[in-house]
């Protein structure tokens, strides 16, 4: 049997972090900058990530966050299916949405919920310096420090190409 990954999972509603966001942090109804903060913030944890939108569209891999298009289903459909079988490989789960069926069927599977507003928050945070405090000078962009090609997919993104 092979060794679960190490690195912590995380499925993001896509299109309910969107929502989300549009009662207070506006800019990130536009998916592409949703994406991108949320690569940053998964690189920061040193965490996989798997986004999710309603709908048809290209899948992506951007570093360790894949973006997917839940095609002929709904997107609860493949959040539900992408927790039960990181419940069943016993990795390291967070789900983030508000929706109440897909958060009672990852704390079915055993898998960590977190909703929306948190998530947002986590998004918006500081980072800390080595103190434990927030910089009170700049802030610090991880996306800044992204791999170059990834900088030129998130780029296309954004121009919808």
């Amino acid at each position: 049997m092979a060794a679960a990954d190490p690195r912590p999972l995380w499925i993001v509603d896509g299109d309910n972090v969107s929502h989300g966001a549009g009662r207070g942090g506006g800019h990130l109804r536009d998916r592409a900058r949703l994406v991108g903060e949320v690569t940053d913030l998964m690189a920061q944890l040193g965490a996989e990530c798997v986004i999710v939108f309603d709908g048809a569209g290209s899948d992506r891999e951007l570093g360790g966050t894949a973006v997917r298009f839940s095609g002929g289903v709904t997107a609860d459909t493949v959040i539900e299916r992408l927790a039960h079988r990181a419940a069943a490989a016993r990795r390291d789960t967070t789900v983030v949405s508000s929706d109440s069926g897909i958060r009672h069927v990852a704390h079915r599977e055993g898998v960590h919920v977190m909703s929306v507003r948190e998530f947002l928050e986590r998004l918006r945070a500081e980072p800390e310096t080595s103190s434990g405090s927030p910089s009170p000078r700049q802030r610090y962009r991880l996306g800044d420090a992204l791999d170059p090609s990834v900088q030129d997919a998130l780029e296309r993104i954004r121009r919808g190409q």
